[in-house]
């Protein structure tokens, strides 16, 4: 039986390849022979696919571009393959290839899009991600899974009204989509629109309780203005019981104990964060902590470490301009 299944497969697999090269539009220009010798390399390289011979199917594939480069099919296989053996150039070339060939090749751009985010080109990852909605939005309406990449692309560039757009058209398909309603809630905390960021946490709660990344943003957002501390420490408390190892858990946990004038405490959490990350609100945190510990040198230090990660923050660095003035005035050897 098994047998017979791997047959109708190959004959699936050969009927695909014939399909694959059909379409004459790209072979135009070339010799009947040569239009065949590239399909039978094709199918060979197909075969080894099958078989699992990585190395063989590469070759093929290759054989096949150079008999009859004006195919997508054995491109994009090919892009595939060097994707995976992290050969990212050679990916790239191909699948630009197949793109030139066939700009409407969906795998093609979705694929360049996957690579352009993995090397942080969000800009090109996000073109890519649009050409594939551009594609797919006939055929597939109700495919959320690039609406979601693109939204996070977004987010990333801090394109916050389109990353918005992205995921408000997630919930238009999945209303109970707790990703897109978290990821809305964390635009809301990063633009200091916390009443809707506390209602969308909230609403991933009531979902999905045990969510920790929800508990720790509404317990960080509740620190943030200074309410319903209690509920921020047990709300903190419970993400770090459920991921023990996340230093931005930690960092919160601090931050929601300094404002509830909890200091010494507050330093603990965040010298356990420490331990875990390293990132410019940690250090900005422990400035504020050893500030309000009376500690001014080491406040200024950590206020320095968070320029360091992100020189941009006018706020921090008014902090340390306002302690050293007051340093500077207290010290015993000041001129007069």
């Amino acid at each position: 039986m098994l047998f017979g299944q791997r047959l109708l497969a190959l004959r699936i697999v050969f009927f695909s390849s014939l399909l694959a090269f059909a379409s004459p539009c790209y072979a135009w220009g070339l010799s009947p022979d040569a239009k065949a010798l590239g399909l039978a390399h094709y199918i060979m390289a197909v075969c080894h696919d099958l078989n699992g011979e990585s190395a063989q199917a590469i070759s093929e594939y290759q054989k096949s571009i150079r008999f009859n480069g004006l195919e997508p099919a054995p491109r994009l296989k090919l892009g595939d393959y060097y994707l995976r053996l992290d050969q990212v150039p050679q990916a790239i070339a191909q699948l630009k290839a197949v793109i030139h060939i066939s700009p409407q090749n969906t795998h093609a751009h979705y694929l360049l899009a996957l690579i352009y985010s993995s090397e942080h080109k969000f800009d090109l990852a996000a073109s890519e991600y649009e050409r594939v909605l551009k594609n797919a939005a006939q055929d597939e309406p109700a495919d959320t899974d690039v609406y979601m990449y693109l939204g996070q692309l977004y987010y990333a560039q801090e394109k916050y009204s389109q990353a918005i757009d992205q995921f408000l058209k997630i919930l238009k398909i999945d209303p109970a989509n707790t990703s897109s309603i978290y990821l809305l809630g964390s635009i809301y905390a990063d633009t200091n629109e916390h009443s809707q960021a506390i209602t969308a946490f909230r609403k991933v709660l009531q979902a999905q309780p045990e969510n920790s990344e929800a508990l720790n943003s509404l317990g960080y957002v509740y620190a943030e203005d200074g309410v319903h501390l209690d509920e921020a420490l047990r709300m903190i408390r419970k993400a770090i019981e459920i991921d023990p190892s996340n230093g931005a858990y930690y960092d919160s946990l601090g931050w929601a104990l300094y404002k509830n004038g909890r200091c010494a405490e507050g330093l603990m959490a965040l010298q356990k964060a420490q331990t875990f990350i390293e990132d410019e609100i940690l250090y900005d945190h422990l400035g504020d902590v050893f500030k309000a510990l009376k500690e001014n040198t080491l406040a200024c230090k950590y206020w320095r470490k968070s320029l360091d990660l992100d020189p941009h923050q006018i706020l921090v660095q008014q902090k340390i301009r306002e302690l050293e003035k007051c340093i500077a005035s207290q010290s015993p050897h000041r001129q007069n």
